[in-house]
């Protein structure tokens, strides 16, 4: 899209989305300074910079606020700027309006914190964004050097960057989580390949008529494919989009993906994928998981840890645990990576700090000040034992650090997650999640940002169709010729150009 200059934002923008409870668990080293009142530390040279960010569900202390408490001022005081914080209005579509209302007036902050893709396209290609790399080179060298090239392409545009992303410690996905207790009295090995893993669900179904052997979500989000992504993967189908032989191809119509259509509507019709997959969202896989009537389904992580802690209450000798997904032709297996870069850190072309707002995020990175926002205060808020962060109960009053978590190590993120009970459900995974789609490796693209639901909603409605026989196996050519219809190859080569460019 041609960049406009001066241009408002005048459409709706994109639903910012909130920050995840699992960020809210930060914690770090020796404060860098707690205490003082809202401009404590600020340095009287430097401009005050204001950021708005995300919000949640973290409450703040009894007399405190976002910009006058002790987590604030050590960040004011080590960076030596008078920082001013702004959240965004919980309600999301609160939170969007505010957005488009601050860009279309040219009245925003210095820095504004996204979470989604589509915002920050939607900001960039109107021309709404302020080029950074100048200012990179100039005082944010540390910054840059927190991620790769490669990972500075899904912030950049045409040659330029235009945001500021932080590592993601969360590539682990999803997995194969199933009744292991089942299997084992079943006397089933785990499956390796598809035609074991079809028996292992033909004995289930025999031997526990009450329980589908197989739950699908496939009403979840009009229809998601996720919850048979451990099945896909054996098909190569477990993201859309992927670098194959020095290119991009869009799985969907690729020779694969017949096969996986028809594998699931052998599964559906035999009753070995739930039949209410197609009426089910997530919320009923879990419950189905929970009560026992279901043996096994894609489950992220998060989600296992709670389906888990459920079952135990109910049967304390069950044993919920990943087992391999099943591998298809040429060793085709596993299910999506997480992305490993999240956030955009925007700058608005309507600052008047834009320089200053790059060198208080060049401080940001600063690794005491990072332990610190994550952990807190050591002997406070945690104790360390063999290197690692253990919190302490005060760590509990200050859950609202999760607002000023801009930067993260892997390390840390791990640690996190593991002082939550988390880990058992997310090392598993780890190993399975090994397929990136390319869309996410790419700045926004106007013609893949235009097309991509189209397209979307179209593969849904044959995949669906198809797996649930209300259209022969036959009307997947009628969906690739659909699919070229309605722009596909013209996305898929926009995708390729911009993967493939140096």
């Amino acid at each position: 899209m041609k960049m406009m200059n001066q241009k408002r934002v005048g459409g709706v923008v994109s639903t910012l989305m909130l920050c995840t409870a699992l960020a809210a668990c930060s914690g770090g080293n020796t404060a860098p300074s707690a205490g003082g009142t809202a401009a404590a530390g600020g340095g009287k040279d430097k401009p005050v910079i204001k950021v708005l960010g995300p919000n949640n569900m973290e409450e703040f202390p009894t007399g405190s606020d976002v910009n006058n408490n002790e987590m604030i001022s050590a960040i004011r005081e080590k960076t030596g700027f008078n920082v001013q914080w702004e959240l965004q209005p919980k309600d999301a579509e609160a939170a969007k309006q505010k957005l488009n209302v601050m860009m279309a007036s040219g009245d925003t902050p210095d820095i504004i914190i996204l979470n989604d893709k589509a915002t920050f396209g939607s900001f960039l290609q109107q021309g709404l964004l302020t080029p950074l790399d100048p200012l990179l080179d100039e005082v944010g060298k540390d910054v840059k050097a927190t991620l790769t090239p490669d990972q500075w392409k899904s912030a950049s545009y045409k040659g330029k960057i235009y945001a500021v992303r932080t590592v993601n410690f969360g590539v682990g996905t999803k997995g194969l989580l199933a009744r292991k207790d089942w299997l084992d009295t079943l006397g089933i090995k785990e499956p390796k390949t598809l035609d074991e893993f079809y028996n292992m669900l033909k004995t289930v179904k025999e031997k526990k008529p009450d329980a589908v052997p197989y739950a699908g979500a496939l009403a979840q989000g009009g229809g998601d494919l996720s919850s048979l992504e451990v099945i896909a993967g054996a098909f190569g189908q477990a993201v859309d989009y992927t670098a194959k032989d020095g290119k991009v191809v869009y799985n969907a119509v690729e020779p694969e993906a017949k096969e996986f259509l028809a594998y699931t509507n052998k599964l559906y019709n035999e009753g070995l994928l739930d039949k209410e997959a197609l009426v089910n969202k997530n919320d009923n896989v879990k419950e189905k998981l929970v009560s026992g009537k279901a043996a096994m389904s894609t489950i992220g992580w998060a989600d296992a840890k709670v389906i888990g802690d459920a079952i135990k209450t109910k049967d304390p000798s069950s044993n919920l645990i990943y087992i391999d997904p099943p591998t298809g032709k040429n060793g085709m297996s596993g299910v999506a990576k997480g992305q490993t870069t999240v956030k955009y850190f925007i700058i608005p072309k309507f600052s008047k700090n834009a320089k200053a707002a790059v060198e208080f995020l060049n401080k940001m990175t600063n690794k005491d000040l990072i332990d610190y926002i994550s952990f807190g205060v050591e002997g406070k808020h945690y104790t360390k034992k063999d290197g690692k962060f253990i919190a302490t109960p005060e760590a509990e009053k200050i859950r609202f650090r999760v607002y000023y978590n801009m930067f993260d190590t892997i390390e840390l993120g791990l640690q996190r997650m593991e002082q939550k009970g988390f880990a058992p459900y997310f090392e598993p995974v780890v190993k399975y999640s090994k397929h990136e789609n390319v869309i996410d490796l790419v700045p926004p693209i106007e013609v893949v940002d235009k097309k991509s639901k189209e397209l979307a909603d179209l593969k849904k409605e044959y995949f669906l169709k198809i797996i649930s026989g209300a259209l022969p196996l036959s009307a997947y050519d009628e969906y690739v010729a659909n699919w070229k219809k309605a722009g596909g190859e013209e996305v898929l080569k926009a995708l390729s150009d911009a993967y493939l460019q140096k």
